[in-house]
């Protein structure tokens, strides 16, 4: 067993965590099915697939999890098939087309599909539940019992990046990218970009709070499925939490803050596009 290592690119959207968990629960009635058949359309996504990609046939599901963007399909002995969805992939139940690119038939009649036009996906398979080069340095969960304000004022102690910059790092939360990063920030009233290090505890506590607001709403929602078109649940239905937007996607329109008068703004940090507006967040 081998394997290799949504986030925004003016265009396209990578999943993240609330999407991520949204396809999470698309894919629980597979629980308690045995695959039948695999068939790969190609050698590879992003990285190879794993050569013993077949031993999952003849296997049941026997549960779902999901861990950061990762998600990790529990089999039958004590395998785990670990799938990310990369820029463009999602899971149906039923052929798209050309992208079609792993095929899965259960003894039921049933059929799991992943597609990826763009093929940055990842697939591996390996025994026991965390125990995986991409898990293993993964910082805390963002909607976990050992993550909360003080954690993260810790976590952001002497850094010297911007706390936008410091919300993608998966090492020091994990889930969060381009979409609910903007989102969250703005709901905090914190610039994206103040520094880490200058962030101080009650900010902490705003921007933990904000986030779990923002997340659980995003995934009540849906996730969010953005011009592209490119993110669908299981079903093939759209997320909805673009909606919910206050800042994200929405540039140089007015800021939805009572009494406000700004405009939301954006900027490029480290490559990414951030949206805000400088009169509310400082």
């Amino acid at each position: 067993m081998g394997g290799q290592a949504c986030s925004f690119s003016r265009g396209v959207v990578m999943p993240e965590l609330p999407e991520v968990e949204t396809v999470r629960r698309g894919l629980l009635p597979l629980v308690g099915k045995r695959i039948l058949s695999l068939e790969l359309t190609r050698p590879n996504l992003r990285f190879p697939f794993p050569l013993d990609m077949d031993s999952i046939s003849g296997r049941k599901i026997e549960g779902i999890d999901r861990r950061a963007k990762y998600i990790l399909i529990r089999l039958e002995g004590n395998l785990t098939w670990l799938c990310h969805l990369g820029m463009t992939g999602r899971f149906g139940n039923k052929p798209e087309g050309k992208h079609d690119h792993v095929l899965v038939d259960f003894f039921d009649g049933t059929r799991l599909v992943y597609t990826d036009p763009r093929r940055f996906g990842i697939m591996d398979l390996f025994e026991g539940r965390y125990n995986h080069k991409l898990l293993n340095n993964l910082g805390p969960e963002p909607l976990g019992s050992d993550w909360n304000g003080g954690h993260l004022h810790d976590s952001l102690r002497g850094r010297n990046v911007s706390i936008k910059s410091a919300l993608l790092d998966q090492h020091i939360v994990v889930g969060i990218g381009n979409i609910y990063a903007s989102e969250i920030l703005f709901r905090a009233g914190i610039s994206p970009k103040r520094k880490a290090k200058n962030i101080s505890k009650p900010m902490s506590e705003r921007i933990y709070q904000q986030t779990l607001e923002v997340l659980k709403t995003a995934i009540e929602a849906g996730g969010s499925t953005l011009s592209d078109g490119q993110f669908k649940n299981v079903d093939g239905d759209l997320g909805y939490f673009p909606h919910e937007f206050a800042v994200y996607d929405r540039e140089n329109e007015n800021c939805v803050s009572f009494g406000c008068g700004g405009l939301v703004k954006r900027i490029v940090q480290s490559g990414r596009s951030t949206f805000y507006c400088s009169k509310c967040q400082k």
